[in-house]
């Protein structure tokens, strides 16, 4: 009796180890294919500039390309945004000498009368009469003026801060689809940072905009 009662325990614990141990052999499978799929995908990836883009992701996990056409879309996006950063920084210079009127923001000027480089309707904002002048300024003042330079310059330097962050963040970005090592996105990184340079410089040579936030460019 006892033989015959202990005998379907004794198959149950059977039964039992038998599937914890192949939900174990299961676990290690999809492990060991979930590493090798990983080490895989390390395999593939690109180590130095190579025509292959097929299912290979920018920036993104989403961002990839399998067809010719998807990699025309990456493309684009890609030399657009080059030119969109490029702009960023001639937005910039626009808004300092146009805008906020901050003409000596990049170099200190001993003195220069009749500066022929700055535009006339900007030449109003010239302190004496056009001619630039060095401030001597004591720790105080500059302390002052650095860390309390009132309500609006603060609005300003947070427009600054606006400008900066997106232009860094389009720029590291950038960066990283050109780390793609994929020869079709490098070059739409590139021609898109050559295009936009002509494109802002042409820009720049049309309003008068000196896109090195300086005066005269080299001042004597």
């Amino acid at each position: 009796m006892n033989m015959d009662m202990g005998s379907p325990s004794s198959s149950s614990m059977h039964m039992s180890m038998a599937t914890a141990t192949s939900s174990m052999d299961m676990t290690a499978a999809s492990s060991t294919s979930s590493m090798d799929m990983n080490m895989s995908m390390d395999m593939e990836m690109n180590y130095y500039l190579t025509t292959h883009y097929n299912h290979y992701p920018v920036i993104f996990h989403t961002l990839r390309a399998s067809s010719g056409a998807g990699a025309f879309g990456i493309f684009c996006v890609l030399f657009f945004g080059a030119i969109f950063f490029r702009g960023l920084f001639f937005l910039s210079a626009y808004l300092e000498q146009r805008v906020f009127h901050n003409l000596t923001n990049a170099v200190l000027i001993e003195e220069i009368d009749n500066c022929a480089c700055v535009p006339e309707e900007d030449q109003k904002h010239l302190p004496s009469g056009g001619t630039l002048s060095v401030k001597s300024l004591s720790l105080g003042k500059i302390i002052s003026q650095t860390f309390c330079p009132g309500l609006g310059e603060l609005k300003r330097d947070f427009i600054r801060l606006l400008i900066a962050f997106t232009a860094t963040m389009f720029g590291y970005a950038l960066m990283l689809a050109a780390m793609s090592f994929v020869l079709l996105y490098f070059f739409a990184i590139c021609l898109g940072m050559a295009f936009g340079e002509i494109l802002f410089n042409r820009l720049s040579i049309v309003l008068g905009i000196n896109k090195n936030s300086s005066l005269c460019g080299s001042l004597h």
